[in-house]
């Protein structure tokens, strides 16, 4: 007569057989981000947006030592890909000037040894690295470099106060969402729509003072981001969709004026309400900022941004890098057994 193992014992040889494997195997093997503690990454775990090219101030694995030191998980490493646009005699003067410890060639040269640079770092186990670039937003209306944006595992898109002029507004989201989609049917990766909101107040606050006003009469009303219907408008537009908007470090520069913090509460947490995903970040240049502790959650906690949301992102740029290794090794020959 047949007789059924109990599930109960055939837990317990798996475990057995997989632990006895797994003592045979390499003990200090470890593929990159396993040391990783289980789970959601906190906010002050993620940093979607870390200058760390020709502006950085230290060696690359230094740099990095600063982040993990403050208790970072999640990088992605980008650098302003207009500065590779210099000439090398613009490039020598404004290195030399911005005492700069890195060193790179200007052009596509400059792409591929950024880029190298970022693979030799990405083994790391205490931290999972991602490639990207922050690329200004007028470039989606003048034509956009495509070359090295095919390089990257995501793209920032640098919302610009407009100092001078219009600040950033709700039709200005709207505008760029609207090229973004059309570009990732292009380039179908994560694509984030960087620090809109401190931009505006920075513009505000800069007229206010250019022509002799006190910024501390700035209203609520005057700082709000968004008029009537254009929240529900770019929610309609965000979902489903891959792209964040970033809440980054210059919000907390704001934060504590209560005016301010009214209108990016206002602002908001409509929209993480609605399920708009987020990214935080806190787009460090310098060593002086490198080594101020991060503290996201003081910002959005209360307009509603949450860990859950902030690790979408990350979800995705996972599932992207399991599908392209997947790629990679259907295309190798493949041994017979």
């Amino acid at each position: 007569m047949n007789q059924r193992i109990p599930i109960t014992l055939v837990f317990t040889l798996f475990l057995a057989l997989t632990a006895n494997c797994a003592s045979q195997a390499d003990a200090n093997f470890q593929l990159p981000g396993q040391a990783l503690a289980p789970g959601v990454f906190q906010l002050r775990e993620l940093d979607l947006h870390l200058h760390s090219g020709m502006e950085r101030p230290v060696d690359l694995q230094s740099w990095i030592d600063l982040a993990v030191a403050d208790g970072r998980k999640v990088i992605l490493l980008l650098d302003h890909l207009e500065l590779y646009r210099k000439t090398p005699e613009q490039y020598a003067t404004w290195r030399e000037k911005g005492k700069f410890q890195a060193q790179y060639p200007v052009g596509p040269e400059g792409h591929k040894a950024l880029y190298a640079d970022f693979d030799s770092v990405a083994s790391r186990k205490d931290v999972l690295i991602f490639k990207g670039w922050e690329v200004s937003e007028d470039e989606l209306d003048t034509g956009l470099e495509m070359a090295p944006l095919r390089m990257a595992d995501a793209i920032g898109f640098h919302i610009s106060p407009r100092n001078g002029s219009t600040p950033p507004n709700g039709q200005t989201l709207l505008k760029r969402v609207r090229q973004i989609k059309e570009l990732q049917k292009q380039l179908p990766i994560p694509m984030i729509l960087f620090h809109p909101f401190p931009m505006r107040i920075e513009n505000l606050q800069r007229t206010a003072k250019a022509k002799g006003r006190d910024p501390a009469k700035i209203a609520v009303k005057e700082y709000r981001f968004f008029r009537p219907g254009e929240q529900q408008d770019l929610i309609l537009l965000l979902k489903g969709s891959s792209i964040y908007i970033e809440m980054n470090r210059d919000t907390e520069h704001y934060f504590d004026d209560p005016v301010c913090r009214e209108a990016f509460i206002a602002d908001i947490l409509p929209l993480a309400k609605a399920g708009v995903q987020f990214t935080v970040s806190t787009d460090n240049h310098h060593l002086a900022a490198a080594k101020k502790p991060f503290t996201p959650t003081h910002y959005c906690g209360p307009t509603g941004v949450t860990p859950a949301c902030c690790n979408t992102i990350v979800r995705e740029l996972m599932a992207l890098r399991a599908r392209r290794l997947l790629t990679e090794n259907a295309a190798r020959p493949q041994v017979e057994r």
